[in-house]
């Protein structure tokens, strides 16, 4: 119903549009067998066997037609086709012109050809006037390298574009673009699309409910529910706007940006203003920029920008980057994770490096220095090293109740710290350490702190990945 409908309106539409076209006669150039039947038909003539006729520079053949005078029209049937210069084709088995609108109607096994382009469907509805071409059926349509499906559509010959309207596909050798609604410029090779997008090639998948794909240059904007996910290294980046270039091999992506990367057979959830990914034959590149937030069951973090290569395995936080570990908290100037299989192997505090570990609300174990290399086996940490201006504070805690019996600072050159069930099991200090036992009751607040000491809340981290993850949710 909805599909006769639709036909009725474009036709109605064509008709109006059209009711000042100059009316030429069709001319019967040929046919085998010409008769009239008044008793039947009042106006009709029966054309039978290699029937021929022309109007308005085009050309018909079919088997067999009805010619209406009067009305300048024919209805023809079987073998029909019609032909326009050299470029434009249209076949099939059933067949209404009409002259006075130059309006053809064809049904049943049609073929048209316009140019490169050949669309093959059960209907088509032609205007030669207006040179655009409507399908309410299912159709398929290739052009040189690509094939297209949709079923229903608008073509304007003209300038050579296709409106789509409900399951459209693209297909141009391993990559595929989907959408409900789609408009596209075969020349060009651009694609505008509306509603449930999905562009899909063996490195790629993208979701995308608005943006255009310019396939000749591989660039693309997308908007609206963006998910896209890279094969290679299985990750998942959300977002409310894309720009990609390069090939389809960069893009930029903003707002409620979130990724998540495959970790420690865990999974990395990050987000930031903005998302940058640069995809080359060896690794995938990615920057994030401006409140950079990320976590995972085993590891969280924070930073003004972030970089990961995934063929070095390095990821860098930098500007005020704060990291925690199980109980313990990483600050320095810049932070370096080393991976390993996607297991963390190092993490590299340069300059102001700085580590404490909560022993109550009040009370931080802490170990300063201008360098430090904290080192993991199977993903727990399991030493630290302190190299240059090394300082620490270390809680005394009685060993059967756990209360605060005193403070040990000491001062030396370097440390390495070992670490055993997530605290510390010993320090070793080198270079002429300077050590001061403090009992409980000599502890005052300016002897708590060491410098560069942050009170960085986790919380914040953890409320915006969950703020982003709850955008997306379900998607």
């Amino acid at each position: 119903m909805t599909k006769h409908f639709t036909y009725a309106i474009f036709l109605c539409l064509t008709l109006l549009c059209n009711i000042s076209i100059g009316q030429t006669q069709i001319e019967i150039i040929n046919a085998d067998e010409i008769s009239y039947n008044k008793n039947i038909s009042e106006g009709r003539q029966l054309l039978i066997g290699n029937v021929k006729t022309k109007h308005e520079g085009r050309y018909l053949n079919c088997d067999s037609a009805y010619y209406y005078a009067s009305d300048n029209k024919i209805e023809a049937f079987s073998n029909i086709h019609i032909w326009q210069g050299d470029t434009l084709s249209l076949n099939g088995d059933y067949l209404l012109y009409h002259g006075n609108h130059q309006l053809a109607e064809i049904h049943q096994n049609v073929q048209f050809t316009d140019k490169k382009m050949r669309l093959l469907s059960e209907q088509l509805n032609y205007n030669f006037y207006t040179n655009e071409g409507f399908f309410d059926s299912e159709a398929t349509i290739t052009n040189e390298r690509k094939s297209l499906r949709s079923n229903k559509g608008v073509y304007y010959s003209t300038i050579e574009k296709f409106d789509f309207f409900g399951d459209v596909l693209i297909i141009e050798g391993e990559e595929t673009v989907k959408a409900d609604t789609l408009y596209y410029w075969l020349n060009t090779e651009f694609a505008s699309f509306r509603s449930n997008g999905e562009i899909e090639n063996p490195d790629v998948k993208i979701l995308a409910q608005q943006g255009w794909i310019d396939q000749l240059a591989g660039n693309a904007f997308l908007s609206d529910r963006i998910k896209i996910t890279q094969n290679k290294d299985s990750y998942t980046l959300f977002a409310d706007t894309c720009i990609i270039t390069d090939r389809m091999k960069h893009s930029l992506s903003y707002g409620n940006t979130l990724v998540s990367f495959p970790f420690n057979n865990d999974t990395l959830f990050l987000t930031a203003d903005s998302l940058i990914n640069y995809q080359t034959t060896e690794s995938n590149i990615f920057k994030a920029y401006k409140d950079v937030n990320f976590k995972s069951n085993t590891i969280m973090g924070k930073s003004d920008s972030l970089s990961f290569n995934t063929q070095s395995n390095l990821i860098y936080l930098n500007q005020g980057p704060a990291l925690w570990l199980e109980e313990f908290q990483f600050t320095a100037d810049t932070i370096t994770l080393l991976l390993d299989s996607s297991n963390l192997e190092k993490v590299l505090l340069n300059k102001k490096a700085f580590i404490s570990s909560e022993i109550d609300s009040l009370s931080f174990n802490q170990i300063s220095g201008i360098n430090m290399q904290a080192n993991f086996k199977e993903n727990d940490l399991n030493s630290i090293n302190v190299m240059g201006n090394g300082e620490s504070i270390y809680y005394i805690q009685d060993d059967i109740t756990e209360e605060i019996v005193g403070l040990n600072k000491i001062i030396c050159s370097d440390m390495r710290i070992q670490i055993e069930d997530r605290s510390l099991k010993n320090i070793n200090f080198i270079q002429k350490p300077n050590a001061t036992l403090l009992p409980i009751a000599e502890i005052n607040s300016e002897l708590m702190w060491l410098k560069h000491y942050k009170s960085i809340s986790k919380t914040e981290v953890l409320n915006k990945i969950e703020t982003k993850t709850q955008v997306h949710k379900g998607f």
